[in-house]
């Protein structure tokens, strides 16, 4: 199934991840906000850094999303936890405008005080596992 990977990073770490979606699910790889709108896609995954709050451009971009963009939203998220809590409100927005919501995935990728965080290789795997299961039920 063709899907679209949109990202929202500050340090990069997302990067990596949301280009092997893409690669994968043969998609378009993009920032948020996109250089290209959503049209009639059946699936968006949409990975996003965040410490507690969804940042603004992530929460604009996915109150613009409708059943005409897109049927389905996957977040997964990356912080020093893996906490998804962040989603809640935009969860609520999605459902209430017509698109569903996929259970999210939450990674926790830890930097340092001198050390960036880097996703690993199993980071990746791990998220391309749940792109794969996400999309063998739709």
């Amino acid at each position: 199934m063709k899907c679209k990977s949109f990202h929202f990073t500050k340090s990069g770490v997302i990067q990596p991840i949301a280009a092997e979606m893409g690669r994968v699910f043969q998609g378009v790889c993009d920032k948020i906000p996109p250089a290209y709108p959503c049209e009639n896609e059946k699936c968006v995954f949409i990975g996003v850094e965040m410490g507690g709050k969804l940042p603004g451009a992530v929460d604009a971009f996915c109150k613009d999303l409708n059943p005409r963009r897109t049927q389905n939203v996957a977040f997964y998220v990356v912080n020093n936890t893996g906490d998804t809590s962040g989603l809640a409100n935009i969860t609520e927005v999605l459902k209430k405008n017509g698109v569903g919501v996929c259970e999210p995935l939450g990674l926790a990728i830890k930097g340092g005080l001198f050390k960036k965080p880097q996703a690993l290789p199993q980071d990746i795997e791990k998220v391309l596992a749940w792109g794969k299961k996400i999309s063998e039920t739709l």
